[in-house]
């Protein structure tokens, strides 16, 4: 059996602390590709998924795909390039290849970005293979993978160092198989800080409106504060920014506008991308009465049944004739483990407030705050600049 396994594990534990920083964002093609795969993706994802909160990072998945093609022909190195949106092959390689290596230069505190190539015994990795690897910064490795105990023990203390032991155990040892040959991994880790905290005294228990009949109480976090915003009557929803301390990072939430709106909404957002509506949030010009539930989500994803339908299938059938010398190789496993958590920790970190001023007379009165009470389903994602991290659905 040809038997190449892809894993993919993924954790990102989001903390609090916001502020305006200069807000100075470049669009570039490949956030745009990078935009239109994430949103593609995330909607399969929440249409297979057996839980409706998902948390996936379609850019781990990507960098893994465009990694993997260097050893791929024909076909599925046209389905690759296709849902990567890329139309040159060496202009996928350099763009994809130097984010990985600038994202896994940043502050190790807060992001970690990190590949790892493994070997079966008995096998060698094709030459051009390895300059790919590490070209995209990877680690590559050998392992035995007749000793299944011992390899899903060594993969998992990698998963758990990289994601700082937010993502335990990922690996079975009934996950692996004793014919795979390689696998590829990826780690993307974030710890974010609002700047400007949610105070923990403020939250409090409020109604959340899971479908049309049926509410629950959450624990609801409470802001009052200058954000940016923007209303798209074309998608049915409207969405804020919470910038992180860390420069260039924010989370934008996507609220629709029906209580039962999730549905619709994502529907468009897959076929137009997010991207359009981010770079048009601007500042509000007044306060935003803010309501936000303390979440955490963990998804386990088969992407093995998700890429297929985004086109990419190839991969799971036709051989590769360029990852390992010895013989073709085809993907048997391609899978994510994702979390995240949002809630008001690190509220010692205010030292500095986000404020947009904006002219008023003498004699003026502030404007009526802005109500943006997240009680119903809605979408999230947290990007660097243009670049889509991590995207998620949180419904009940």
């Amino acid at each position: 059996m040809r038997c190449l396994i892809l894993l993919l594990v993924v954790a990102t534990a989001s903390s609090k602390e916001f502020f305006f920083p200069g807000h100075v964002f470049s669009r570039t093609p490949l956030g745009d590709r990078i935009d239109k795969a994430s949103v593609k993706m995330l909607k399969e994802t929440y249409l297979s998924a057996t839980d409706s909160n998902v948390i996936t990072s379609p850019l781990g998945a990507l960098l893994l795909l465009s990694m993997y093609s260097s050893g791929v022909q024909g076909k599925s190195r046209e389905e690759i390039m296709q849902f990567l949106g890329s139309a040159e092959y060496n202009e996928l390689f350099d763009s994809y290849s130097h984010l990985s290596r600038r994202f896994a230069s940043m502050g190790r505190s807060y992001l970690t970005l990190a590949n790892k190539v493994y070997v079966a015994k008995g096998y060698t990795l094709a030459d051009d293979f390895i300059s790919t690897a590490l070209s995209y910064n990877s680690e590559v490795d050998g392992i035995d993978f007749q000793d299944l105990k011992t390899a899903a023990q060594i993969i998992n203390q990698w998963a758990e160092k990289k994601s700082k032991g937010h993502i335990k155990d990922p690996v079975s040892e009934n996950l692996l198989d004793k014919s795979a040959v390689a696998a590829l991994f990826n780690v993307i880790f974030f710890q974010g800080h609002w700047h400007v905290p949610f105070q923990a005294k403020k939250t409090e228990e409020k109604e959340f409106h899971v479908n049309g009949s049926l509410v629950v109480k959450k624990p609801m976090m409470h802001l009052r504060d200058f954000l940016f915003y923007n209303e798209d009557n074309s998608i049915g929803a409207k969405m804020i920014e919470l910038p992180y301390q860390e420069h260039g990072f924010r989370m934008v939430v996507i609220l629709p506008n029906e209580l039962d709106g999730l549905s619709s909404v994502l529907e468009k957002v897959a076929e137009k991308g997010l991207l359009d509506d981010v770079f048009a949030l601007s500042p509000a010009g007044r306060i935003i009465n803010l309501y936000l539930p303390k979440f955490e989500i963990k998804s386990k994803l088969d992407f093995t049944q998700i890429l297929p339908k985004l086109g990419v299938s190839g991969i799971f059938s036709d051989g590769a004739p360029g990852i390992v010398k010895e013989r073709e190789v085809i993907v048997s496993k391609f899978f994510q483990e994702a979390i995240v958590k949002v809630d008001e920790e690190g509220a010692t970190a205010g030292a500095f407030t986000g404020a947009v001023p904006i002219p008023m007379s003498l004699n003026s009165k502030p404007p009526q705050p802005i109500d943006f009470i997240v009680d119903h389903p809605f979408l999230f994602a947290i990007l660097h600049e243009d670049v889509i991290l991590f995207t998620g659905i949180y419904t009940h």
